[in-house]
């Protein structure tokens, strides 16, 4: 029976998921479900049907009404209500004050520290010091947000140990980069909750979360429930990059509701009138045009244009233009590979000296698109044949060859079989299952064609993963190239982002701030002038639909608990 009860339900349960993985989105307008089921099922209008299916998955908490006409999926139903819980309980449970003659000891501190702090910074040390124990600092790039970390973990160091203080980002890089900055212990978000899922609560007195408009609602809500009430929880992010893969808008929502106390840093810092990255990331970010053309340590735009672009887009036939793009897009990618051989000597050096996290961040291609000359696919393979003159037996699984001293990355959830890194050299022949997780950066360090496996540390993990040659090519892909969405939470000494019209519908200023502020030392831009001038000016703004938004939007309506009116 095509309209079975158990068939439908399947649908929309999957439809439900689906939209929300894809998306972003915590919650759906029920009319919009509909329209989806339609498109699935190939149906026409049956809303009595959906509705008698939704009413029934509402009486089993399968589903939730989230306001009215809204509903979301039980799991992101009640990991978003757990985090207004959370924020709620410790909005009046206030510690002591930890310091009584704050400025005093500021003034001590800063000079400990080698540097001032500006009012903003102090501000959120200020927030601390007066017993607050949750606190958003929200930053842009350039602001600060890594100081004034570094100044609040010390303050709390008055009356907590070093050892209790840790904190958390999703990625591998994160974590050791805000470790670096700060000088206190970090971790992966996942490590720390597997090392401690038999535990009640986090063995720690301070938490800092790096990083947090990266952590999704399903993750968020597993950190919160792991914290207790006692713990001082500090949330540090950007809420100009982009929003977190996977469903929820949690740092948006926070700040949009205040559910803690807010610091906002806006002051942008540089240590010299030539460094300017953090400058030109946020004026792209306000939708404005940077100074790109100035000489800078750390910016240089390589211009590769089409000259006069717009008269010769009007005065060519469509298959000339296209013609005369495709060769500039050749051009564009022959500037890449010459920027980019210059740093083949010192990925190897990094190599031979067994630095294996500096070599993997040392130069990064960031694209929008996967397609095309100058997307991730085609860049990939450039790059390599650059990078990679290893005449050892390479392993090539469809469009890919891998092979030893590839950077790597891998791209799917999923546990593995792993070793330490010391029972690898030991020649150790146990194992242990590992979950190595989407966007962990590796180098592949053997190809064992006997035991048809491939080998790839993860340094920062201090992990090394055996690949079946069978399933490797749905796990692993090269990563000299990667899209902006896959560099979310990265940081590279040097990054090089391509530009051009063909990436046009992923011009924004979103993505390109998001790019631009991956680099450290040296971002290079290279490509065509005007898709450069389009991106800077088109502002996208990311609303994502989101239970805390629908229940909080509606608090002052009287929404029954779980139900859903029908209406058709």
């Amino acid at each position: 029976d095509v309209k079975s009860p158990f068939r439908i339900k399947a649908c929309l349960n999957y439809t439900l998921r689906e939209y929300c993985d894809n998306n972003g989105n915590s919650s759906i307008d029920k009319f919009h479900l509909y329209k989806l089921l339609d498109d699935s099922l190939r149906f026409s209008k049956e809303e009595l049907l959906y509705e008698n299916i939704l009413v029934e998955m509402l009486a089993k908490e399968e589903i939730y009404s989230t306001s009215e006409n809204r509903i979301a999926l039980s799991m992101l139903y009640y990991c978003e209500k757990k985090i207004l819980d959370f924020f709620n309980i410790r909005k009046d449970n206030k510690n002591k004050k930890i310091i009584d003659n704050f400025e005093e000891y500021l003034e001590k501190k800063q000079k400990t520290l080698g540097f001032t702090l500006s009012s903003e910074q102090q501000k959120a040390v200020e927030l601390i010091n007066s017993g607050e124990k949750t606190l958003f600092l929200i930053g842009y790039a350039g602001t600060g947000k890594s100081t004034s970390s570094r100044a609040i973990l010390e303050l709390l160091e008055e009356i907590v140990s070093y050892d209790d203080i840790i904190a958390i980002a999703l990625s591998g890089i994160a974590s050791q980069r805000i470790s670096d900055t700060t000088g206190y212990n970090a971790s992966t978000i996942q490590s720390l909750l597997v090392k401690h899922k038999e535990k009640d609560f986090f063995p720690y007195k301070v938490i800092l979360l790096d990083e947090a408009s990266m952590v999704n609602s399903v993750t968020f809500a597993q950190i919160i429930s792991k914290i207790s009430d006692d713990t001082i929880f500090i949330i540090v992010g950007d809420d100009g990059q982009l929003p977190a893969i996977g469903a929820g808008n949690i740092l948006a929502d926070s700040i949009k509701y205040e559910l803690a106390p807010i610091c906002k840093l806006t002051k942008i810092y540089r240590q010299n009138e030539n460094q300017a990255i953090a400058v030109i990331a946020n004026d792209i970010r306000k939708g404005e045009l940077p100074n790109y053309k100035e000489e800078y340590e750390d910016f240089k735009f390589v211009d590769v244009s089409i000259g006069n672009y717009y008269s010769m887009k009007n005065s060519l036939t469509q298959n000339e233009f296209s013609d005369m793009r495709g060769e500039n897009s050749e051009y564009i990618l022959n500037n890449i590979l010459n920027i980019a051989s210059n740093y083949i000597q010192n990925y190897y050096d990094f190599i031979k000296e067994k630095n294996i996290g500096k070599a993997l961040t040392l130069f990064q291609v960031i694209t929008p698109m996967k397609g095309g000359v100058l997307g991730v696919e085609n860049l990939n393979i450039e790059l390599q044949r650059l990078f990679n003159h290893t005449k050892n037996r390479s392993l090539k699984i469809k469009d890919i060859e891998y092979k030893l001293t590839d950077k790597v990355i891998h791209i799917k959830n999923e546990n593995m079989k792993a070793q330490t890194m010391s029972m690898y050299k030991s020649n150790s022949t146990e194992f242990m299952e590992r979950r190595v997780y989407n966007g962990q950066l590796g180098l592949v360090i053997k190809l064992d064609f006997d035991e048809k496996k491939c080998v790839v540390l993860y340094p920062n993990d201090d992990m090394v993963v055996f690949y079946d040659f069978d399933n490797i090519h749905h796990l692993l892909n090269l990563a000299y190239c990667l899209t902006i969405h896959k560099t979310q939470g990265m940081e590279y000494e040097n990054a090089l982002i391509p530009m051009s019209f063909s990436h046009y519908i992923m011009h924004n200023t979103k993505l390109l701030y998001t790019a631009i502020t991956r680099a450290k030392s040296m971002c290079f831009i290279v490509g065509e002038e005007e898709a450069f001038k389009s991106a800077c000016k088109k502002i996208e703004v990311t609303i994502r639909e989101s239970v805390i938004n629908d229940l909080l939007c509606n608090k002052d309506k009287k929404i029954e608990t779980n139900s859903l009116s029908i209406s058709v």
